[in-house]
């Protein structure tokens, strides 16, 4: 009988997303059973072999391009995976993390749920309807200094992607209320360009 569990963790930046999963790792690594830690390439904000929160714990990781890398470091004995930031992989990740399931390897993802226009992020989306436990995580608002942010806003600049790495020098975290009227402020600002 596999007993493999999939936990998914989201929230917006700076809301200890990649703390908890760190936490876990630490669970595994003091019980000293085996397991690997994965993280996109794309990631290159703090460290490309580790998977580093803003709070700079870390957990040494694999840097990968694609969710099929996984099984390429995946010896069969692991008693757990876990991945950084989902949402810059593909939705190809869903059948990576269904076939560690399989294996009774336990996985544990964290990743943003909402993107900075306030879109879901579909991989991410698809990991959590197959998850036994999803954590929604929430940041301390950093306009009204309240602990109900849940979106991330984007600070003005040319770059429009969705995919678009960076740290406080981007990005803040924000409640909704603050966001709308960010985002007011921001189309003011336009029509006056």
């Amino acid at each position: 009988m596999k007993n493999s569990e999939l936990v998914v963790i989201v929230g917006p930046m700076y809301s200890g997303k990649t703390s908890e999963l760190i936490s876990y790792v630490e669970i595994y690594s003091l019980g000293r059973k085996k397991f690997k830690a994965f993280k996109p390439l794309i990631d290159d904000r703090y460290d490309k072999s580790f998977i580093v929160s803003h709070t700079n714990t870390k957990v040494e990781a694999v840097n990968i391009k694609s969710p099929e890398e996984i099984t390429d470091y995946i010896d069969g004995d692991e008693k757990a995976v876990f991945i950084d930031e989902i949402q810059f992989f593909d939705e190809s990740l869903k059948n990576i993390v269904n076939k560690l399931l399989k294996m009774d390897i336990n996985v544990y993802c964290s990743g943003l749920d909402l993107s900075f226009k306030n879109n879901t992020f579909k991989t991410t989306t698809e990991i959590m309807g197959y998850a036994d436990r999803v954590i929604k995580k929430k940041a301390v608002c950093h306009e009204c200094g309240e602990y109900n942010a849940t979106i991330s806003y984007k600070k003005p600049d040319e770059e429009n992607s969705e995919i678009d790495v960076g740290g406080f020098e981007k990005y803040i975290a924000v409640c909704r209320d603050c966001y709308e009227e960010l985002k007011q402020k921001e189309n003011m600002a336009k029509l006056f360009d």
